[in-house]
């Protein structure tokens, strides 16, 4: 599992970019024998739009891989070896299922392989004692083999370290990929999810019952137990946000995500510039009327006219649509 987690951080950091090199000539060899019209010349913005949209497919494509993968890699648990579902299956056809296998997996037959004999017999004797079952549904096999345990408590206090010490390294990955900033879409919704999955496994460690996600998740998975729907959760949230950190500046390029405060400095510099062709404009009109008595009207007027531009400029809804306007402007000049 431990070789599959690094191969997939391999594949990530890797793979798309290959991928998608390779799926955009496809896809553009054949239009160009369907729709030649719709192949955008290189170096343009089409065809920037064009590698965008192909590297997004594929890192959609390795996203439902890894999951796949994850559960493959997951391979035969106790039920499936004993030929039974979970949750399906009686005592009878537990002990009937193990004798038969037993007897094809015994040393002394022809078919025999010691090895296959032996973890028959383990998962016998884990699945045929409820306390036992429970322990390795929710907590998995390194649970059951807790040598010093005897209660279910004891099984499950055991495993708690293990468990949260693996989130507690997630945790500390994510401070280091902010430090260095690394992966910077989503930092702090990893944040969230770190802690919403280590709280989850805390309470099937802890209840007697499922948690509503894992019992929805099991029916489509019926072959599976909560703890490994948990391992395939926990590796989805990997992927998903490995995957937006990805997928991210693809959607949203940086040179064309403009931040708040350069908003500010650019809205200020305008209206400074603004502010400095009215003052001059006005001085030369109130200039004309030196001598008259409408000078002091005129410069009463100015200013209304001023003031009520500068509350314009600070309305939210202005400030959104200059926002939005300024957005447009970059990314049609990419």
């Amino acid at each position: 599992m431990q070789l599959g987690y690094f191969g997939g951080i391999f594949g990530w950091l890797f793979l798309p970019q290959l991928a998608a090199k390779y799926a955009l000539r496809i896809a553009h060899a054949v239009l160009l024998r369907i729709a030649p019209r719709m192949v955008p010349h290189p170096n343009t913005s089409t065809y920037k739009i064009h590698q965008r949209i192909a590297y997004v497919f594929v890192i959609l494509l390795y996203f439902v891989y890894s999951l796949w993968s994850t559960e493959q890699e997951l391979g035969a648990n106790y039920y499936h070896m004993l030929g039974v579902t979970p949750n399906a299956f009686s005592e009878e056809m537990l002990r009937r299922n193990f004798r038969k296998l037993s007897l094809v997996m015994h040393p002394d037959k022809n078919t025999g392989n010691e090895q296959q004999f032996i973890i028959i017999q383990e998962a016998y004797k884990v699945l045929s004692r409820p306390e036992m079952r429970f322990v390795y549904d929710h907590a998995g096999t390194v649970a059951v083999k807790c040598q010093s345990c005897v209660s279910v408590s004891d099984f499950m206090l055991a495993a708690i370290p293990q468990r949260l010490g693996m989130y507690m390294a997630y945790m500390l990955g994510n401070v280091v990929f902010q430090v260095f900033r690394i992966g910077r879409y989503g930092a702090y919704w990893r944040y969230i999810a770190i802690g919403a999955f280590a709280a989850l496994e805390l309470m099937m460690m802890t209840s007697t019952r499922n948690p509503l996600i894992i019992r929805i998740l099991l029916w489509t998975m019926p072959h599976r137990t909560g703890f490994e729907i948990a391992q395939i959760m926990q590796q989805a949230m990997v992927c998903f946000f490995v995957a937006l950190n990805q997928i991210g500046p693809q959607l949203i390029p940086e040179e064309s995500n403009v931040n708040t405060l350069s908003l500010a400095k650019e809205l200020y510099a305008s209206i400074q510039k603004v502010r400095s062709e009215v003052d001059g404009g006005v001085r030369q009109i109130i200039g004309m009327y030196q001598d008259t008595g409408l000078k002091q009207q005129l410069q009463e007027q100015f200013q209304k006219e001023l003031q009520l531009g500068m509350t314009i400029g600070s309305n939210k809804k202005f400030q959104e649509e200059y926002t939005t306007r300024l957005n447009n402007e970059r990314l049609n000049n990419m």
